[in-house]
């Protein structure tokens, strides 16, 4: 089990300034924010940030972009360019030498639509693996269940995730024990029900009413149960704390605790 940082954590920082940290704290690995204005491939310099990462031997893993981007769209000109953006970024994940890819499976505005919208996303996702040719692993992560009638995010439920997850074979699991709290959800049960399939944890804690990312223990999540059961896997550990909550000394610090404490 290795413990890692999102340099979303480290958001006030430029990407390469958020991998000098992370490196320089002693971290095994790294997972990069596929976002403006981290590891966006049109944004980054790819041979900086590829040189930036060489020092440390961190296994790294990357964090599609997801803003303006849903990969159960019905819409097809939409989907066209959804198709084409993560499948540039797993092209830019293989270069980096990441080792997994995380994406968000989308989400739709209509309870009735769910199903077509788990095909649609599907279609997008086994684009993504196809693209990657063994070459990394592609990992679809769950949401947080929305409390809007018009808003309904795919792997939300553990109905939903399942669909997903046995509707492609090559498809790998990144358990968001945030995402799984504030929708009422036991992280460890996710964890035990996807098997082998769990690749990634993304780990924070909250209240289970917000997705509020907070240093473990600060909330209400049992993460212990969890991360004792994934203690000697091989499943990364990727602590995923709120930048705008906490100062970046504070990221590092509450993460080197949790990593002496596992």
């Amino acid at each position: 089990m290795k413990i890692g940082v999102s340099t979303w954590s480290l958001l006030g920082q430029d990407v390469t300034s958020a991998v000098r940290a992370i490196g320089d704290a002693g971290f095994e690995y790294i997972e990069l924010w596929g976002e403006v204005p981290h590891a966006y491939p049109d944004w980054v310099d790819r041979r900086g940030l590829k040189d930036a990462l060489s020092p440390y031997g961190m296994i790294v893993t990357t964090h599609a972009p997801f803003t303006d981007l849903n990969p159960a769209t019905s819409f097809e000109p939409v989907k066209g360019a959804v198709e084409r953006t993560l499948e540039g970024f797993v092209e830019f994940s293989v270069y980096i030498g990441a080792r997994v890819v995380t994406v968000h499976p989308g989400s739709v505005h209509n309870e009735a639509l769910v199903s077509r919208s788990t095909a649609n996303s599907l279609s997008v996702l086994r684009k993504m693996v196809s693209t990657a040719a063994g070459r990394l692993s592609v990992s679809v992560e769950n949401q947080a269940k929305s409390s809007s009638r018009y808003h309904y995010p795919l792997a939300s439920t553990t109905e939903s995730l399942q669909a997903l997850l046995s509707g492609e074979e090559r498809l790998r699991f990144t358990l968001d024990t945030g995402h799984a709290h504030a929708s009422g959800l036991d992280p460890h049960d996710l964890a035990q029900k996807a098997g082998p399939k769990l690749v990634e944890v993304h780990l924070s804690d909250n209240s289970g009413e917000y997705d509020d990312h907070l240093v473990p223990g600060e909330g209400t999540a049992d993460l212990r149960k969890l991360t004792g059961t994934l203690a000697g896997s091989d499943v990364l550990i990727c602590l995923e704390i709120n930048p705008h909550r906490y100062a970046p000394g504070q990221v590092l610090e509450a993460s080197s605790l949790f990593k002496s404490s596992v």
